[in-house]
Formats: structure tokens, C-alpha cells, sequence
């Protein structure tokens, strides 16, 4: 397999989420469940998935597609206001991976290197980009 190539983001708002319309404490069952809510929902939708270093599952979370005036605000390099729900990732430093989904979480989060040692959260988040890709993103604590 070859390993992804990383990029550094600078997150200067948290990203909210609100509560995924599934309950499970399973980590590749919610993974599985959020690519399949995923399918059949509108272009910019997005699921969150929060994972423990030991990747235990933290939450999972969803978010509708922004509206006109996010698209504009974020084009033109805007503040945001600031969304509300249960689950957020924090405003910081991340390291940044962009893959296609696999079918399975573990291989994605192989992408990762040195997992063993630990971020103390990883966020995977899957992205409807258009009427038939989903893009898979991985974000690292750095």
C-alpha cells in the first residue's frame, strides 16, 4: 500500500456536528452506517466519525450541506457564525490526509503513520463531493 501524502491544516473554527441518526459504539459498524446514510443524501453532506488513539469509537455526527451564505462566506475567506450541536472538532493544528473511502475503517486509518504511538484523536470525516464519490478525510491532532 502506498502511504498517503500528508498536508498541515490550521483550523481557525471548530466544526460542529450534530447527533448521526444511528446509535452504535462500534467504530467500523458507525463507519459503515455513515457511508450508507451517505449515498442516498444531498452533495455536501458530511459525517464525522471522533476515534480514541486506540480507535474507540468518541461519536459520530453528520452534518446537513451549508446553505448559499456558508458557500459564499468560505469563499471569500469570511468568520463563520458559529454552528451549534453535540460534537465539534476543535479549532487547531492538524495533520490532513484525503483518500477514497476503503471498504473497511482500519485500512483507512493504515494511512496514518505512526498510529501506535498515538493522537489522542483521530477524526475521520466522509464528505459527499458529488452525486456519486464520497471522499474520505483523515484529520490527526498535531
Amino acid at each position: 500500500m502506498q502511504q498517503a501524502k500528508s498536508m498541515i491544516l490550521h483550523l481557525q473554527q471548530p466544526v460542529a456536528y450534530q447527533k448521526a441518526p444511528f446509535s452504535t459504539t462500534d467504530a467500523e459498524k458507525a463507519y459503515q452506517e455513515t457511508l450508507s446514510l451517505l449515498d442516498g443524501r444531498p452533495v455536501g453532506s458530511e459525517g464525522c466519525l471522533a476515534l480514541s488513539s486506540t480507535c474507540n469509537l468518541l461519536f459520530s455526527g453528520f452534518q446537513n450541506p451549508p446553505g448559499e451564505d456558508s458557500r459564499l462566506a468560505v469563499e471569500q475567506g469570511l468568520v463563520q457564525p458559529l454552528a451549534e450541536g453535540p460534537y465539534r472538532i476543535e479549532a487547531g493544528r492538524y495533520e490532513f490526509f484525503q483518500l477514497a473511502p476503503t471498504n473497511h475503517l482500519q485500512e483507512l486509518l493504515e494511512h496514518i503513520p505512526m498510529l501506535f504511538d498515538g493522537p489522542n484523536c483521530i477524526y475521520v470525516r466522509l464528505l459527499k463531493e458529488n452525486a456519486i464519490a464520497i471522499v474520505a478525510q483523515l484529520w490527526v491532532v498535531r
